[in-house]
């Protein structure tokens, strides 16, 4: 699993193989407040899956970023 930083947030990117050659998108959020940790999944919406762990990795970071920009700017309903 490899952990990535963006704006302050962490993301756990944990894609996984469904079957060979076959990668569905997968991360985590992990969110420290008042000291407590939170951790949101977030999963590839579309049923495609990625043909190698880096892709699928690269767009669950993408979904991950979409997340914490909403959470930013107080677009996804969270804050």
């Amino acid at each position: 699993m490899r952990t990535k930083t963006y704006r302050g947030h962490s993301v756990e990117l944990d894609s996984e193989e469904m079957r060979a050659g076959e990668w569905f998108a997968r991360a985590t959020i992990v969110i420290v407040e008042n000291k407590k940790t939170k951790r949101i999944p977030i999963f590839g919406r579309r049923r495609g899956t990625f043909e190698t762990r880096k892709r699928a990795d690269a767009y669950a970071l993408e979904l991950a970023k979409m997340w914490i920009d909403g959470r930013t700017w107080g677009t996804n309903g969270h804050g």
